[in-house]
C-alpha cells in the first residue's frame, strides 16, 4: 500500500473533509468550540481512515505483526470517540463528559490486551483474525452503538423545540447508517466507515447549522427572524400569542453592567421554557422582549402555563410582564397586538404596585 493508493482510495472523503475545513473559517452562526469540535472530529476521520488502510495492507502479510496489534484497537475505539466529538460540537457532553468518556477509558485496556486475554479477539500466528465464541465478540461494535443511541437522544431533546421538521434530517440519517452497519455486522462484511462518518459530519454540520441560525445566540430561545417565519408558516396552527418584557432590564445593565444584564436574560429565557410543553414555541423578539406562541392549545392550558412561568419567575430577582391573546376569528399579528396591549397594561400595574410598596416602606 501506498500514500497515492491510500489518497485516491478516499478522495471523495478527503475531498469533502477538506472543503468543510475551509468553510469553517467563513462561519458566523456556530461558536468558537463547535468550530474547533469540527476540526477534531475531520482530523478523527482522516486518522481512522489511515489507520484502516494500514491495517487492510497488514492483513495481506503471512505473519502477525506488532503494528496489526495496535491498530486494531484503535479503530475500535475512533469509532465511539468520533461520535463524542460529534457531541462536542453542539456541547451535548457538558453536564455528562466524565460518565460519556469512562466507557471508552474502560475498554481501552480491554481491547488492547484482547490478543493476550482472547476477551473480544485475537489474532494467530499465520495474522487470522479469530473472534471470541461469546456475545462479547461484539463488545465494540455495542460500545459505538451505545454513543450512536445516546446521541439521537440528546439530539432530539436538545432541538425538540424545532419540530420534527427542522430535525429529522440528521436522524433519519443516523438511523440509517446505525442500520447499515448493523446489517455489515450481521453479514460479517468488514468496512471502513470512514466514508460513512465524513457524509454524516456534514450532514450534521449542516443541519446544526441551520438549528443554531434559527437561535437567539445569548437564551437559546428561537430568534427575531423565526418569529417572523412562524407568524406566516404557523398561522393556521396558533392558537394564542402571548408577548412577555422584562422589567428594569435597563437600570441593571447601566447599575449592575451588562454581564449582569445577561444572566438576567439567560435566567428569565430559562423560566419561560422551563416547563417542556409541547407544542409551545418560545422567541426572543428584542431586548428584553419575548413572545410565545401556542399551537392547538385551549385558553385553560395557556393561562395555566402563564401561571407556571410566573411561579419560576418568582423565585429569581426578575419580574415580567404577560399579557395573552386568543388567536381564534384573529390573525396572529392582531392576536399579537392585543396581547401587547395586555402586557403594557400589567407593566403599568407593576411599577405601580412597586412604587407604592416603596412609599409604604418610606412610611415606617
Amino acid at each position: 500500500m501506498s500514500i497515492v493508493s491510500l489518497v485516491l482510495s478516499n478522495y471523495i472523503m478527503i475531498a469533502e473533509l477538506l472543503g468543510l475545513w475551509v468553510m469553517l473559517d467563513s462561519n458566523v452562526h456556530l461558536k468558537k468550540r463547535t468550530i474547533r469540535a469540527t476540526r477534531i472530529v475531520i482530523l478523527l476521520i482522516l486518522s481512522e481512515a489511515i489507520c484502516w488502510g494500514v491495517e487492510r495492507w497488514l492483513r495481506e502479510i503471512g505473519y502477525l505483526t506488532a503494528a496489526r496489534i495496535l491498530l486494531t484497537p484503535t479503530i475500535y475505539l475512533l469509532h465511539p470517540v468520533i461520535m463524542l466529538g460529534i457531541m462536542e460540537m453542539a456541547e451535548f457532553v457538558d453536564k455528562y463528559r466524565l460518565l460519556l468518556y469512562l466507557p471508552v477509558m474502560i475498554s481501552a485496556p480491554f481491547l488492547y490486551t484482547s490478543q493476550w486475554t482472547h476477551l473480544f479477539y485475537w489474532f494467530d500466528d499465520k495474522n487470522l483474525y479469530i473472534a471470541a465464541d461469546s456475545v462479547l465478540r461484539f463488545y465494540p461494535y455495542f460500545l459505538f452503538l451505545f454513543y450512536v443511541i445516546f446521541f439521537v437522544g440528546a439530539f432530539t431533546v436538545r432541538y425538540a423545540r424545532y419540530g420534527r421538521a427542522e430535525r429529522k434530517g440528521i436522524l433519519i440519517s443516523i438511523i440509517a447508517a446505525s442500520i447499515g452497519v448493523i446489517l455489515h455486522i450481521i453479514f460479517e462484511i468488514d468496512v471502513d466507515y470512514s466514508t460513512l462518518f465524513a457524509s454524516l459530519l456534514l450532514i450534521y454540520y449542516l443541519s446544526l447549522y441551520v438549528l443554531t441560525a434559527k437561535e437567539d445566540t445569548l437564551t437559546q430561545l428561537l430568534n427575531r427572524q423565526c418569529y417572523y417565519a412562524d407568524t406566516e408558516r404557523l398561522k393556521d396552527q396558533v392558537t394564542a400569542a402571548v408577548s412577555v418584557d422584562m422589567n428594569d432590564l435597563k437600570k441593571i445593565n447601566d447599575t449592575q453592567g451588562h454581564d449582569a444584564g445577561d444572566k438576567a436574560l439567560k435566567t428569565v429565557a430559562a423560566c419561560l421554557a422551563k416547563n417542556k410543553l409541547r407544542n409551545k414555541k418560545i422567541y426572543r423578539i428584542g431586548g428584553d422582549e419575548f413572545a410565545i406562541f401556542y399551537l392547538n392549545k385551549t385558553e385553560d392550558e395557556v393561562k395555566k402555563d402563564i401561571e407556571q412561568m410566573r411561579e419560576e419567575l418568582s423565585g429569581t430577582p426578575y419580574v415580567c410582564a404577560f399579557g395573552y391573546e386568543m388567536v381564534a376569528d384573529k390573525d396572529i399579528e392582531a392576536a399579537m397586538l392585543s396581547a401587547d396591549r395586555e402586557m403594557y397594561a400589567n407593566k403599568a400595574k407593576l411599577k405601580n404596585d412597586k412604587e407604592r410598596k416603596i412609599e409604604e416602606h418610606k412610611g415606617e
